[in-house]
């Protein structure tokens, strides 16, 4: 076999060469940046990863932190306001006087409740029912009836009454 004769010329084996050479150092330029470059972005994810670790347990703290003084504010909450509305029944014809002298006798018999927790209230809404409807109330010689149509409780008591003539 002939070896050409470019390769047995020295300034072309030395061209070749360098040729090798520069390609293998740039190859290894390029390992070294390629890299440094994978190795600034893994430290950059774990360091990324544990910040997000550690602010899922600052959150999971905090939720059951602010459950809990969710749970305890709860059982603290009291009545604040009660508020009656009173409707009338449509066979009376009653004044807007007395239909007002009414709600207020059945919020003065409510006032009691005022300041007392929410949990105590709900355990006795019964009697609460019964209280204000097995009341009579008097006004101009006539005597009336309130019946509970609703009664929505949280902070503040609201009692829809409806007024009933006595029979």
């Amino acid at each position: 076999m002939r070896i050409p004769p470019f390769f047995s010329r020295k300034e072309y084996q030395r061209f070749l060469a360098g040729i090798f050479l520069g390609f293998l150092v740039g190859w290894l330029f390029f390992l070294l940046q390629y890299g440094w470059t994978v190795e600034h972005y893994v430290r950059k994810i774990d360091t990324q990863a544990r910040s997000i670790n550690d602010l899922k347990e600052q959150i999971s703290q905090w939720k059951s932190t602010y459950e809990k003084n969710n749970a305890e504010n709860e059982k603290k909450l009291r009545l604040q306001r009660i508020k009656v509305f009173a409707t009338k029944s449509a066979s009376l014809s009653l004044s807007q006087l007395k239909i007002y002298h009414i709600s207020e006798d059945v919020q003065d018999q409510l006032e009691n409740l005022l300041g007392e927790d929410l949990d105590t209230i709900h355990k006795t809404r019964a009697l609460i029912y019964k209280a204000i409807e097995n009341k009579i109330y008097e006004l101009d010689g006539e005597s009336y009836r309130v019946r509970i149509d609703h009664l929505f409780l949280y902070t503040s008591l609201e009692v829809h009454v409806k007024i009933v003539p006595e029979s």
